[in-house]
């Protein structure tokens, strides 16, 4: 078995609640621009792939990443487990961050800080994505880590449709399988109340406050915390 580490991020453009939310304009760029442009940041990464469904309107999300001279994969549509299967074997992935495509702050240093941890310690899964095991993450900044095996450990049970929707959710539903961490949150990161990923307009607009208050493309995680806890 290899050592590689890569990230995946899933999206498409045919959210029920957001349609085409990923083209949505946060400032001067895209949703799905500030998400790849951010991770390109990463230090402890081999690759990045975006994970998309192989609908023709998610073509525009697979462009993009080229754009950005990232690696892009086409899969299923609704199921989302099945994608990151298909696109980890076929880039020959051994370790997966899965990062969600709506986390326009998504923080290269809490990644890299996840897999630095995930390399020095003995877990199936560690996360630092939100307020997980109590850990008091605010939610958008982080990301989850697996291996591909463990992940494909999961086809010997029986997938819930919301298990194949939801990539991970298998492990929180089966805790007791695995050996499971969520880091803690820094203390000026530890504000649990907070959330910046976007699922609805109302989410967009909040962010684009946020924005307009100072956060900038490649501003880091504290900065924004301390942006948005001065914002009312």
């Amino acid at each position: 078995m290899g050592n590689n580490y890569f990230a995946i991020i899933q999206a498409r453009l045919g959210s029920k609640r957001f349609p085409r939310k990923m083209l949505s304009r946060i400032g001067d760029y895209s949703l799905i621009e500030w998400v790849l442009k951010r991770i390109k940041k990463c230090k402890n990464l081999d690759g990045i792939i975006l994970a998309t469904s192989n609908l023709q309107e998610d073509m525009n999300l697979f462009e993009k990443a080229l754009q950005e001279g990232l690696l892009a994969y086409r899969g299923s549509e609704t199921n989302v487990y099945d994608r990151f299967i298909k696109a980890s074997e076929y880039y020959k992935v051994d370790k997966i961050i899965r990062i969600c495509g709506d986390n326009p702050f998504v923080d290269p240093h809490e990644i890299d800080k996840l897999v630095d941890f995930y390399k020095k310690n003995e877990y199936d899964y560690v996360c630092n994505h939100m307020n997980k095991l109590n850990n008091l993450y605010a939610d958008g900044f982080g990301a989850e880590i697996l291996s591909k095996k463990i992940l494909k450990s999961f086809e010997k049970d029986n997938l819930t449709p919301s298990h194949r929707e939801h990539v991970t959710s298998y492990i929180w539903d089966n805790q007791k399988k695995y050996r499971i961490h969520a880091i803690k949150a820094p203390k000026n990161l530890a504000y649990p109340q907070y959330s910046f990923d976007i699922n609805d307009k109302k989410d967009l607009n909040y962010i684009n406050d946020l924005v307009l208050n100072g956060v900038e493309l490649f501003s880091k995680a504290e900065e924004i915390m301390r942006i948005a806890s001065s914002v009312k």
